[in-house]
């Protein structure tokens, strides 16, 4: 019984210190601009961005550079996440997830459709 406790113990410990190291590390690639590893952007939930190419002066320039159809016509409800120059978002029903080329004008690098 003693060794099944530690075992589990040691166990649970490991788990929780990897979650922690992950954890660790978003927190690092939340303080780059260019990142967004959360749904809003940051854990204290802002949806604010310190990206400094609009601005008040060419906000009313812009343009969509590129657009992505997921053929899913129903509301999306998450929001989409960036890790370095991939963008992943999933649809609502039936749940499939895409991950985007950013360098490529969204250029699809692979979709993951549950069974």
């Amino acid at each position: 019984m003693h060794k099944l406790l530690l075992s589990t113990s040691v166990g649970v410990f490991a788990l929780l210190s990897v979650g922690a190291a992950k954890a660790d590390e978003l927190l690092t690639l939340q303080k780059d601009p260019k990142q967004w590893v959360s749904p809003t952007g940051d854990y204290a939930n802002t949806r604010y961005s310190t990206l400094k190419q609009i601005t008040t002066e060419n906000v009313s320039k812009l343009a969509p550079a590129w657009s992505f159809s997921t053929g899913v016509l129903r509301g999306h409800e998450g929001a989409p996440l960036v890790l370095g120059d991939v963008m992943y978002i999933h649809t609502p029903f039936p749940n499939i997830v895409y991950a985007l080329d950013l360098n490529h004008d969204g250029k699809i690098l692979w979709k993951y459709e549950p069974k």
